[in-house]
């Protein structure tokens, strides 16, 4: 399973992403057994993100199907047409990395 964060950019008249922004996604998912969740991160106005959890082969892959998710919607939901989007990547967090074993007593 991978999350993939979308990060847009609003149109040049401002405003916010629809309420039904995760809705539209799901509608337009290619493969909804893959397509986990949706989250909408509404703030800032201007550069929301949108987090798709989806399963997927490889990082290259879920974060493909992310864009190919967003493009789908964007062309078919006229609300979503002034957006922009500007990357869709696969946050890198540390935590996620294996935790190092405590130091041993000399």
């Amino acid at each position: 399973m991978y999350l993939v964060h979308i990060h847009l950019s609003a149109p040049p008249d401002g405003g916010r992403l629809p309420r039904t922004t995760a809705a539209d996604l799901t509608a337009h998912a290619e493969d909804r057994r893959n397509l986990l969740h949706i989250s909408v991160h509404p703030d800032p106005e201007d550069h929301p993100v949108v987090g798709v959890y989806l399963r997927a082969a490889s990082l290259t892959e879920a974060e493909a199907a992310a864009v190919r998710l967003w493009q789908r919607a964007q062309a078919d939901t006229a609300p979503l047409a002034g957006w922009t989007l500007l990357r869709a990547e696969v946050p890198l967090l540390p935590h996620a990395l294996p935790n190092t074993p405590p130091e041993q007593p000399l």
